[in-house]
């Protein structure tokens, strides 16, 4: 029985000239005017994602990151054909194109804040969370946008108190990153980790409905 194949999207990307032929192998371009639908074919399925599809998403998005501005799509999404993408493409072109334009020159920071084996009961709780609060207010005066990321009950349970994603300008990275390790240093009964920079990962919401 023929298998129906489909094409798996990693992002929509701002298409300039010669970045279709730099993105990584086994990736092809579906275009709609300024933006490109980066893809690359696949069983058209509702199959769960293994780790290594999740690995081969994470490195084809952040190349491309590398190359250009990109709204990165959900992982797993999969359009039934080329014809389905490209009237998607068409629908949700300005829509697309305003989102490119809120994320373009930035880049993604997360910090991630924990209290560890400090945190044993509620009132302590309490207290570490408006000291995490706090450090999150001062970043996000020095971001573009932020995103708070719930917590898991696993991570919870092992100290993690508060998450966040910030949407930095690209030149002032360093910058970002300075004030993080100033915060930490003034609160040190936290342990404040930034990683990135990201693609926008926690800045995108597609809508593939209509």
């Amino acid at each position: 029985m023929h298998t129906p194949s489909g094409l798996r999207l990693f992002g929509v990307a701002e298409m300039e000239n010669g970045i279709a032929d730099s993105l990584p192998e086994g990736t092809s371009v579906v275009q709609h005017r300024s933006l490109g639908a980066i893809v690359e074919p696949t069983a058209y399925s509702s199959a769960k994602l293994e780790e290594a599809d999740l690995e081969r998403y994470a490195t084809v998005v952040d190349e491309a990151f590398k190359l250009c501005t990109i709204l990165p799509a959900p992982p797993g999404t999969i359009f039934k054909s080329h014809g389905t993408l490209s009237h998607w493409l068409e629908l949700h072109y300005f829509t697309l194109t305003d989102a490119m334009s809120v994320v373009e020159g930035n880049v993604a920071a997360r910090v991630s804040i924990g209290a560890g084996a400090k945190v044993k009961e509620d009132e302590a709780t309490k207290s570490f969370q408006a000291l995490a609060a706090e450090a999150l207010r001062l970043l996000r005066g020095n971001a573009a946008a932020t995103v708070v990321i719930p917590i898991p009950e696993n991570e919870g349970k092992e100290g993690v108190i508060a998450r966040a994603s910030f949407l930095v300008a690209s030149e002032k990275w360093d910058s970002f990153k300075s004030i993080v390790s100033q915060e930490s240093r003034r609160q040190p009964a936290l342990d404040v980790q930034l990683t990135g920079p990201w693609p926008p990962y926690d800045f995108v919401r597609m809508q593939f409905g209509g």
